[in-house]
């Protein structure tokens, strides 16, 4: 009977008879030996055809199958859901975005527990980018509490959930490739790289709640101020927009007044000031009889801007009729309302 030829352990190419390494990718014909129990090493090197790439027929794809099971110890628990899709991956030669439920929800202490130590740093640290962000954004969307509210909660966690979500399986296939080609180098066959990959533990669960709870108290640490300076913000931009509104009837009576001489104005009521809510709001109040300009000071009960002024000035746009514009005089941004930040 002819006796079996051997078969390169590394790329599975038939060896030529006596050779000592395989001609193909240069391994020692003697790493394929066969086990102890006298089953050939090779057969889990086997290829597999799998089908061609969708628009490129012609392209044939090679997936070893060993690969599934180094996938699965490189990744761990859920190793059903990942491997499937990884092998996917090495089909068609790169990732996609997909979404995985499991990252969404707290994305730091996902990735601390799957050993990503980059990504679970950069979203640790995401709400200090995203409440920076917050105050910059939060002074343009108006006087409602809700809307502020809603990009806080939008920005903090479910952007970064979204990103964690569709980038997950991306993420861990890169990082489990890396595992598995680092172990396939240093060792010759698939089951001492499956015996080299099964030391290492590719969770970290200890590190996930330690790191994992840090992130969410630094997350509360820097939202909770950011979100107070906001809420005391907005309370004060309320009552610069109330002590403007207050002025509104005295407004009307330089638009009546430029109704009929523009040059010169009558000297407006200011006791009609008193009748209207958000006067307590107010300190100083002034009307140009010259241009109608309207300058109100602040007053105590809003200790954040007392003192400082805001100027209503009236022009006429191309139908002759009066447009106010606000302008701060020194008022910092944020204390002025949308109305007035508009012009």
């Amino acid at each position: 009977m002819e006796q079996r030829r051997q078969s390169c352990p590394r790329c599975g190419d038939v060896l030529d008879k006596g050779a000592e390494r395989c001609e193909t990718c240069g391994t020692p014909a003697t790493a394929g030996t066969p086990a102890s129990d006298g089953a050939p090493t090779t057969a889990f090197l086997d290829t597999v055809h799998l089908p061609p790439i969708p628009g490129e027929p012609d392209v044939e794809t090679v997936v070893r199958p060993s690969l599934a099971i180094l996938f699965r110890m490189a990744v761990g628990p859920a190793a059903d859901y990942y491997a499937p899709r990884f092998l996917e991956y090495e089909r068609i030669g790169r990732s996609f975005p997909g979404w995985n439920w499991a990252a969404p929800w707290v994305p730091a202490l996902w990735a601390f527990y799957r050993r990503l130590w980059a990504t679970g740093l950069a979203f640790a640290l995401w709400p200090v980018a995203a409440m920076a962000a917050f105050g910059l954004v939060d002074p343009y969307l108006g006087d409602s509490v809700l809307a502020s509210l809603a990009c806080a909660v939008a920005l903090l966690w479910l952007v970064p959930g979204a990103v964690a979500g569709l980038a997950a399986n991306s993420l861990l296939y890169r990082k489990a490739r890396h595992i598995v080609l680092n172990a396939e180098a240093e060792t010759l066959r698939p089951d001492e790289a499956a015996r080299l990959l099964g030391k290492g533990s590719p969770i970290a669960p200890g590190a996930a709640v330690l790191l994992g709870s840090a992130a969410i108290i630094l997350a509360l640490f820097v939202a909770a101020p950011s979100l107070q300076t906001a809420v005391a913000d907005r309370a004060v931009r309320n009552r610069v927009g109330e002590a403007l509104a207050a002025l509104r009837p005295l407004q009307r009576q330089v638009e009546e007044g430029w109704g009929f001489v523009r040059s010169s104005l009558i000297a407006p009521n200011y006791e009609i000031i008193g009748r209207e809510r958000g006067t307590e709001f107010l300190g100083a109040v002034n009307v140009s009889l010259e241009n109608g300009r309207v300058r109100l000071a602040l007053g105590p009960s809003v200790p954040e801007v007392a003192g400082r002024s805001i100027l209503l000035a009236p022009t006429r746009d191309r139908d002759e009729r009066v447009r106010w514009i606000c302008v701060p005089v020194d008022i910092p941004a944020r204390y002025l309302p949308h109305d007035c930040r508009k012009g």
